[in-house]
């Protein structure tokens, strides 16, 4: 009885959050006018960098956990 209410209330759920999706109204057509340019700060220039610190951090994360994990002799 209880997962027949769950999967009633959740077919209910999903069939109105379709509803809403296709009762949304449509986007205005575009004007002439064109986007401004992005900033120029694109992930793409530095990317080298990125890898750089993310095995730098990989590196330094894994010296942390031995030395704490480290047994006496």
């Amino acid at each position: 009885m209880k997962t027949i209410n769950n999967r009633f209330f959740f077919i209910l759920i999903f069939l109105f959050g379709v509803l809403g999706a296709f009762s949304a109204p449509s986007p205005p057509m575009p004007t002439g006018k064109k986007a401004p340019p992005p900033p120029g700060l694109s992930i793409d220039e530095n990317l080298y960098l990125v890898f750089i610190l993310a095995l730098l951090f990989g590196i330094y994360t894994i010296y942390k956990y031995q030395l704490k994990t480290k047994t006496p002799i």
